[in-house]
């Protein structure tokens, strides 16, 4: 094979590099430090089931770029607040608040705690009031214990799911986290509408990080794709701004 004249060979060494360079642009630039909320906490505990798992990977890709932020991941597969012999949530968050202080504390739970309120297919009234009650407990348990840590906490709700009876048990669920969690001095952010049709329905797609339509829910109809926990830690973002202290209020200047 003939060698380029020498001239020519020169002038595509001068452009290689800057070929290569346009390439790695289209990945997109860093995002700069400027783009993010100046108040971001810069280090974030997140706890949970898988779904807390998920969401810790999509925080972790959204600040990789911004060596100030760490996104510190303690959630386990396969557990919930319920009792399991694997992982009792309840008895372990002191033990994992002081040994992972954080700026901000994220819990998400729920696919694992499905409710046993049911009797014959129906809902029963005094199982159901007891669950809620004994849930209930334990949700305000994993927020005092974080709090006591002296941490912020913002409980994510659960998305819709595809199966109907599967998603009357989830909104059971953000009822109780919306109601104990908030009482005990959490945020709670509801994620239902943010992954449901207009119509309020299930859909296993919507719009992702740029706008396209995308699948942003995994094949399981419970789980959210990779795209789908990137849109929701894009959403809470606004949750993770830490408010200054009283006394800074109070004497802004």
């Amino acid at each position: 094979m003939d060698r380029p004249p020498h001239a020519a060979r020169r002038r595509f060494l001068r452009l290689a590099p800057l070929a290569g360079a346009a390439l790695l642009g289209l990945a997109g630039p860093p995002p700069a430090r400027a783009e993010l909320p100046p108040d971001l906490a810069h280090r974030i505990l997140v706890l949970g089931d898988s779904q807390a798992q998920g969401l810790a990977g999509a925080l972790m890709r959204r600040y990789r770029r911004d060596k100030e932020i760490r996104v510190i991941d303690r959630s386990k597969i396969s557990t919930g607040l319920m009792p399991r012999a694997n992982y009792d949530w309840p008895a372990e968050i002191k033990g994992v608040a002081a040994a992972d202080h954080a700026d901000i504390a994220v819990v998400m739970f729920g696919a694992n705690d499905r409710p046993p309120v049911r009797r014959h297919g129906a809902v029963d009234p005094a199982l159901l009031e007891g669950f809620r009650q004994g849930y209930g407990a334990k949700v305000a348990a994993i927020v005092t214990a974080l709090r006591d840590a002296h941490m912020p906490v913002v409980w994510v709700g659960h998305p819709i799911v595809r199966d109907p009876l599967f998603a009357e048990d989830m909104a059971l669920l953000d009822s109780i986290y919306d109601k104990y969690a908030t009482e005990a001095g959490a945020t709670f952010v509801p994620t239902w509408e943010l992954f449901a049709a207009a119509d309020g329905t299930y859909t296993a797609f919507g719009p992702g990080l740029d706008g396209v339509t995308t699948r942003l829910r995994a094949d399981d109809g419970v789980h959210l794709s990779v795209a789908g926990y990137d849109v929701l830690a894009r959403a809470l973002e606004p949750h993770l701004v830490l408010e200054p202290p009283a006394s800074a209020q109070a004497h802004p200047n």
